[in-house]
């Protein structure tokens, strides 16, 4: 009775585990210490920030027919306090077969998702790629999308009915929202990496990015991004485009060399406002691995006029301690 007994419980404890077989529960947690001198006054502060931290969990069912009912629920996390606690980012259903993939909710932008693996300082506040690369910030609400891969090639494409609101209607039945329609192809085979996004957003703006990365077998790395950003009315700035009609021609440079535990990294971006002044983003740093999923960093980085004035020199510089471990 004892033997059998434990089988129960065994069994009873085992099983939750196995029903749950697809599903991954993952997170990445990210601080930095350090000074932060933003202009303001004549001392540097020392703070505390979080750098998009966060949790999800994703997976699949498997289903008849050969296809499978696919999901994803990541949320942010600010574990320095400071603000909200949770956030939503990437939320989808999808289903998943020989033809692809198919996925609805809120996602980023195929666009993003062409060139964001090229960012040598990801998520960091001052320092992530997005300071220069305006499709590196796209999420949408409200979106569909279709994924494949054919050998190295991939592609994606995506419509969204509303980037900005939730579809809204007024009385008249007209809608007062903002759909948008992005694209993205890509190329990756052995260390050679490329990716083209295209995104266009009625009545706020279109973007075109592009990149190119190599990374070495020993961990060294090189990649480089292009992106033409033309604003489209009075909406655009909200959405992460050039205020008003303005066009920005972005540029991002980076490279690492691995030594040991140790990865020594320089990036550098410029973002020039044919309406504005340009604005430059340089980071300095080194990495050092402290296991296969922690490391820490020191960084230096320095951002110059990023309200894209003309003759103006606000700057704000960042030297950062950063410890960051995932799960």
């Amino acid at each position: 009775m004892k033997k059998l007994l434990v089988i129960a419980v065994a069994t009873a404890l085992i099983a939750p585990a196995v029903a749950m077989a697809d599903t991954t529960l993952y997170g990445k947690l990210h601080a930095t210490v350090g000074t932060l001198d933003t202009g303001a006054d004549t001392d540097a502060d020392v703070v505390v920030e979080n750098n998009t931290s966060r949790f999800g969990i994703k997976g699949s069912t498997e289903l008849d027919n050969g296809l499978a009912a696919t999901y994803g629920l990541e949320m942010s996390v600010d574990i320095d306090g400071d603000g909200t606690n949770l956030g939503s980012r990437n939320q989808f259903v999808g289903l998943k077969g020989g033809f692809g993939e198919v996925r609805v909710g809120k996602h980023d932008t195929p666009a993003k998702l062409a060139t964001s693996g090229l960012d040598a300082f990801a998520d960091n506040n001052q320092a992530e790629m997005s300071e220069i690369i305006a499709a590196d910030k796209h999420r949408v609400n409200n979106a569909v999308a279709y994924i494949n891969k054919f050998g190295p090639v991939g592609f994606a494409v995506a419509h969204s009915t509303d980037v900005l609101g939730d579809d809204t209607v007024n009385t008249a039945g007209t809608a007062l929202n903002n759909p948008a329609n992005t694209a993205m192809v890509n190329y990756s085979n052995g260390p050679i990496y490329a990716g083209l996004g295209y995104t266009a957003v009625d009545n706020v703006g279109t973007d075109i990015n592009l990149g190119l990365g190599y990374k070495h077998e020993a961990g060294h790395f090189a990649n480089f991004v292009y992106e033409t950003v033309e604003g489209d009315g009075a909406a655009a700035e909200t959405a992460g485009f050039p205020a008003g009609t303005a066009t920005d021609t972005n540029m991002y440079v980076a490279g690492g060399f691995k030594t040991g535990a140790a990865t020594l990294k320089a990036g550098y971006g410029s973002s020039d406002r044919d309406t504005g002044g340009e604005e430059t983003n340089t980071t300095v740093g080194v990495d050092y691995a402290l296991g296969k999923k922690t490391s820490t960093y020191l960084m230096w980085n320095e951002r110059e006029n990023p309200k894209h004035d003309i003759n103006v020199t606000d700057k704000i510089t960042a030297t950062q301690v950063g410890l960051v471990t995932e799960f």
